[in-house]
């Protein structure tokens, strides 16, 4: 199968549900790692939502440089020479909230707040705009390149199960080197995808909670069972697995997602009535509901799982299609 095939998003949707449990490991401790940075450096998930979206504007305006001059520099490298030198511009309170999906007045103050904490910033005829500050050079770098290195091992994992071989180190490099270019869509599917789930769990926090019980599950199920979607979220699980294994306590939660411990406990018993997890009673540990879940017909488990997989395969394939082009 040519290339071409290989890059197109149904081609793509199809392998990732077909490889679901080999795949989804990386993913979901990717976004783990996305969403806990976004906790620690904002305290607050709907606060780093917005974030997100002024900073993928940044990247926006930033890639526009390009459409000027072919050899206009999007790397990592020199992102923060270019940053320093984007005008960005004003941005309406109504169409933040429409790309997070948060209320306009819940947008409105949480933009407040972040002003005052200084994650955003306000300059003339209310213009607020998002910008990393020198001091935080070295630390921003830091971040994104662990970011990087996840992403990098999500899609070279993908890659495989397409039977693609090209290096780590390859599809690291050209992340990177056209940083700006891959963070727009990258930040572009976050938002999606963060959106998204909100709508279906009205609360980010549980999304990044319970995707910690969801890592347990599939890390313990990738070894025992086929790998396929259908498989995984209708539980057809063999009788000698035992899901309850596969779990995990509060204290580990709140100390991976950087959210208190009480909070953790709070949003897990949530999840628990929601029958999307269980939690044994004397142990204390939270794990994967599967029963649960194919029994609450509401919470449409395999729908939620498609619409996650359509957002992935899409950011994929763009990643793909700049990785063919190198070759």
């Amino acid at each position: 199968m040519n290339f071409q095939k290989k890059v197109e998003q149904k081609f793509v949707e199809k392998a990732i549900s077909e490889n679901f449990l080999k795949l989804m490991p990386a993913f979901y401790e990717m976004q783990s790692l996305f969403m806990s940075g976004l906790y620690k450096r904002y305290g607050d998930l709907e606060g780093g939502h917005i974030v997100i979206y002024f900073a993928r504007d940044l990247h926006l305006q930033i890639l526009r440089k390009r459409e000027k001059d072919l050899q206009f520099d999007l790397s990592l490298e020199e992102f923060w020479k270019n940053h320093t030198d984007i005008d960005q511009t004003k941005k309406k309170i109504i169409l933040i909230s429409k790309f997070t999906g948060l209320p306009k007045e819940t947008t409105r103050r949480k933009i407040i707040s972040l002003i005052k904490k200084r994650h955003l910033k306000k300059a003339e005829k209310n213009r607020v705009y998002w910008e990393p500050t020198s001091d935080l050079k070295q630390t921003y770098i830091k971040i994104i390149e662990e970011q990087i290195r996840a992403l990098s091992k999500f899609i070279f994992e993908q890659l495989k199960v397409i039977n693609i071989n090209i290096p780590f180190i390859k599809i690291e490099r050209e992340i990177k080197n056209n940083y700006s270019f891959y963070w727009y869509h990258y930040l572009t599917s976050q938002l999606e995808y963060i959106r998204f789930w909100k709508t279906r769990l009205k609360d980010i926090e549980m999304l990044l909670i319970g995707m910690q019980a969801l890592i347990q599950a599939v890390n313990c199920l990738s070894q025992k069972i086929g790998t396929d979607l259908d498989t995984f979220a209708s539980g057809k699980i063999p009788k000698n697995v035992d899901m309850s294994e596969a779990n995990i306590s509060a204290t580990s939660i709140s100390e991976i997602t950087n959210i208190p411990r009480a909070t953790c406990i709070r949003k897990l018993d949530k999840l628990v009535k929601m029958n999307i997890l269980e939690k044994n009673k004397e142990t204390k540990r939270y794990f994967l509901s599967l029963k649960g879940l194919n029994q609450n017909t509401e919470f449409n488990f395999l729908g939620n799982i498609k619409q996650t997989i359509e957002i992935i395969s899409q950011f994929s394939c763009v990643i793909f299609k700049g990785l063919f082009s190198k070759a």
